[in-house]
This record gives structure tokens, C-alpha cells and sequence, in this order.
């Protein structure tokens, strides 16, 4: 990762911490303090190789700032300024993963030869990475575990899915819980004693 992109990641962070600051809305500033949990765990992930990641999360911190914006739950100055640090990060990381993706070429040069020839380099082979198994509805394994046992019962408390997955970490469950509820597969209730249940559909 270079220095410019640790800077931008630095300075989003920065001024999310100053929109959480002015949020008024308590769904939403524990929504937002979760979503940029997931951004810092898969900034660590990065790193490590798993760059979509990072740049997936960017973009669920991105729609949760969007929806902040429109309801007016903080500092309008401050989210401008969070969001533009937000796309920032996205463009740099997309722009890192399209270089990537290009072959590296260097002139190799021979003594008899006067022209210069192109020649694709070798580059090292890295272990493949390990994304989530996915099955044939776009489910990773955990989370199709998860939206099964949800299915088993209505109104299933997400105190009960963290403890039924206590192999798996609460973030990852959590987060697990959220994808499932954005992509229509469960739905999420929230109860006036702050109680969440989440049913199948």
C-alpha cells in the first residue's frame, strides 16, 4: 500500500470521527460507528492481499453517509468533507487494483540487436487469495449457515445468532446479518427497548 493511499485512508478516518461526533441520531451514529469498524478491519485485511474487500466497505460507509445526509442527522459541512475523504479512498484503491491487473513490460535489449523489444516480465506467484465460497444465490457459506438458522424460527433475537456462531467472530457475524438484511434475504426489526430480531423472508 503506498504512503498517499495510508494518508487518505488516515484522513477519512479523521473526519468520520468528526461526523460521529455531530450525529444526533442514535441508529445512526451506532451505524455508522459499525460500518466504519468494518472499514478499519478490512483496511488491516488490505494488506494482506484482500483489497475488494476494503473497497466494498468503503462503499456501504459511502450509502450510510448518503442516508445521514439526506435525513439531516449531522453537521452538513462535516459529511461533505467525510464523504469526499470516503470517495477518495475508493478511487485510490480501484486505481491500485487496475494497475495490478496490467502486465508489467520492460525493454529487453540484446547486443547484436539495434531495436528495442517488449517483453512481458515474470512476476512472482503469490498464493491465491481466499475470498468467501460463495453458493448459487451469492451467499458465502456463513452466511447461508446463518440465514438457516434464522429460517428455523421467527423472530430470531441477533443475541441468539452471535451465540449460535460463537466460532465465528461478532463482527463477522454482524456483518453477515447486515448483507443478508441489505440483499432482502432477512428482515431486520428493532424493537423500543432497542431489542433487534431478525426474521427470513
Amino acid at each position: 500500500m503506498t504512503t498517499e493511499r495510508q494518508n487518505l485512508f488516515l484522513a477519512a478516518m479523521t473526519s468520520l470521527f468528526q461526523v460521529q461526533q455531530s450525529v444526533t441520531d442514535l441508529f445512526f451514529k451506532n451505524r455508522l460507528r459499525e460500518d466504519m469498524g468494518f472499514v478499519l478491519e478490512a483496511y488491516v485485511r488490505e494488506n494482506l492481499g484482500e483489497a475488494r474487500d476494503y473497497v466494498r466497505s468503503l462503499k456501504q460507509l459511502n450509502k450510510t453517509l448518503e442516508e445521514i445526509m439526506y435525513l439531516e442527522r449531522a453537521d452538513v459541512l462535516d459529511l461533505a468533507l467525510a464523504r469526499e475523504q470516503v470517495l477518495r479512498c475508493i478511487h485510490a484503491s480501484l486505481h491500485e487494483i487496475n494497475l495490478a491487473k496490467q502486465k508489467p513490460v520492460v525493454p529487453l535489449v540484446t547486443e547484436k540487436a539495434t531495436t528495442i523489444v517488449q517483453a512481458p516480465t515474470s512476476r512472482p506467484i503469490s498464493p491465491p487469495q481466499k475470498f468467501p465460497r460463495r453458493d448459487k444465490k451469492g451467499l458465502t457459506e456463513t452466511q447461508e449457515k446463518i440465514l438457516d438458522f434464522v429460517r428455523q424460527a421467527p423472530d430470531r433475537r441477533a443475541k441468539e445468532v452471535v451465540n449460535e456462531f460463537s466460532a465465528l467472530s461478532q463482527r463477522t457475524v454482524k456483518r453477515s446479518l447486515k448483507e443478508l438484511s441489505d440483499e432482502g434475504k432477512i428482515i431486520r426489526r428493532v424493537e423500543e427497548g432497542g431489542a433487534v430480531y431478525y426474521s427470513a423472508v
